[in-house]
């Protein structure tokens, strides 16, 4: 018996796939999909009589957009909506990172060290207020003094007079080794995917036995517009469009496909 399903009862979105045109490798995988909706739409023309009485409606021009939001920030839907790749570092390719360092004056220690070897000199100091906010600007000089610290590499001599308990805030770039990078530049846009959206579900008959569908946006292009909110409840939204293979007889937009052995 052939299989046949109409009336699908969906559970949620379990993943979105992005896959590369180029060469089918992964852009993004998101398994946090909330809020998925997909919009068509067309233009249309009417064929008026005389009167300008409606005769006729033609339609052209379909489109379908796609647009959801994940429930964490990931790092390479991030990239791929700028139009580029997330940077993993190594040693042979580090990135330049900004630290925001605190000292504790401890009343006995003459010198520091810092976390990291600053990529430039660092230029000036500043004392911390007890309310976290920044007090007194020491510059650096050949020695220490009560208005100036000195610095060699990353061990830091602080000013005089400090005592025990006094915080100094030092900010400065360092060369990482481990990190992770994603950058938005004014001369990259995204580029077409194939985006595959997997889909839990049931038969409305039959709601024991759950099954997969499978949305298939063959040629879909993010958007380089978004609004995050860089909050804990935030989500990271992104939209899309889901573009005709304009070289493929079909003209396909996207594909619906409830396999019945899944």
């Amino acid at each position: 018996m052939a299989f046949d399903m109409n009336n699908f009862v969906i559970d949620r979105v379990v993943r979105g796939v992005a896959l590369s045109q180029t060469d089918d490798s992964v852009m993004f995988a998101l398994n946090q999909i909330t809020n998925p909706s997909l919009s068509c739409s067309s233009e249309s023309t009417d064929a008026v009589d005389a009167l300008g009485v409606p005769i006729s409606t033609f339609y052209r021009a379909k489109n379908a957009e796609f647009s959801a939001e994940n429930a964490i920030f990931d790092m390479n839907l991030m990239a791929t909506q700028v139009g580029t790749v997330k940077q993993v570092a190594s040693d042979s390719d580090k990135i330049i990172t900004p630290a925001f360092e605190t000292i504790d004056i401890d009343g006995t220690s003459a010198t520091y060290t810092l976390k990291h070897v600053p990529t430039e000199d660092v230029k000036n100091i500043y004392a911390l207020n007890g309310d976290g906010t920044l007090g007194t600007v020491f510059t650096k000089s050949t020695s220490a003094s009560a208005s100036s610290f000195a610095m060699t590499g990353s061990t830091l001599t602080p000013p005089t007079g400090l005592k025990k308990g006094d915080q100094l805030f030092v900010i400065y770039e360092y060369e990482a080794a481990q990190a992770v990078s994603v950058m938005n530049s004014a001369n990259n846009f995204p580029t077409a995917c194939k985006l595959v959206l997997e889909v839990l579900g049931c038969d409305v008959c039959d709601q024991t036995k759950l099954v997969f569908a499978y949305i298939i946006f063959p040629n879909f292009k993010l958007s380089p517009d978004f609004d995050w909110n860089i909050q804990t409840d935030g989500t990271h939204p992104f939209s899309g469009k889901a573009m005709q293979e304009y070289c493929n007889k079909d003209k396909k937009l996207f594909q619906i496909i409830i396999p019945g052995d899944e």
